[in-house]
């Protein structure tokens, strides 16, 4: 599922609207093995609340990063720096994880499924 259907955004700018853009199909998988335990446990608790549809592989970077700033504000949140807070609210905010970006979200109901449909 496209993010910009996640986030209800697919009818505006028509005209700027890539129908070819990749899509993720394979979710963003398990946490590299290099990441300190305390990492990959921020990686599954991450994973775990994600909306499902908006990570794929190719996130895996990105995300990688934000789970590292989270798990340096975690630690010893009076030396994480502006910079880093503002780092870590953008990257929050392109996987849909801060209130006002969670508002551009939008998850297509699942249709009710009738007791004879599988039969």
């Amino acid at each position: 599922m496209a993010i910009r259907e996640i986030q209800g955004t697919d009818q505006q700018n028509k005209h700027r609207q890539n129908h070819d853009a990749p899509e993720p199909s394979r979710g963003i998988g398990e946490p590299p093995k290099y990441l300190s335990e305390s990492q990959r446990a921020i990686w599954d608790e991450v994973v775990s609340n994600m909306y499902k549809g908006v990570l794929g592989e190719a996130d895996r970077v990105s995300f990688e990063v934000m789970v590292r700033l989270i798990d340096e504000m975690r630690i010893d949140f009076t030396e994480f720096t502006a910079a880093k807070l503002s780092q870590l609210r953008g990257l929050l905010s392109c996987f849909g994880m801060t209130p006002s970006d969670r508002l551009k979200i939008s998850i297509p109901k699942e249709k009710n499924k009738s007791a004879f449909s599988d039969l």
